[in-house]
């Protein structure tokens, strides 16, 4: 699966402390790897396309575009009492 980041994603990831971050930009490459073993952490939104990675206190929101090559795009990693607005 191949990972692409918007701006607004690139924007948020450098405002969150360093070891959050690097915890988040872990657990994206772990889900494009393999994402079934993420059943638990990956929920599709409702009333939307978008879905969400649970990373802790901070919520990663993308879609899966494509049919033989996945593309997983991210558009935001927001801290979870801001990620839904």
């Amino acid at each position: 699966m191949q990972v692409v980041y918007e701006a607004k994603a690139m924007k948020d990831l450098k405002s969150i402390d360093a070891v959050a971050r690097k915890a988040i930009l872990s657990k994206i490459v772990q889900y494009a790897a393999a994402p079934d073993g993420f059943a638990n952490n990956v929920k599709r939104l409702q009333g939307s396309a978008f879905y969400r990675l649970r990373v802790g206190d901070y919520r990663v929101i993308f879609s899966l575009d494509g049919d033989l090559t996945v593309i997983m795009t991210i558009i935001r990693v927001r801290h979870r009492r801001e990620a839904y607005e």
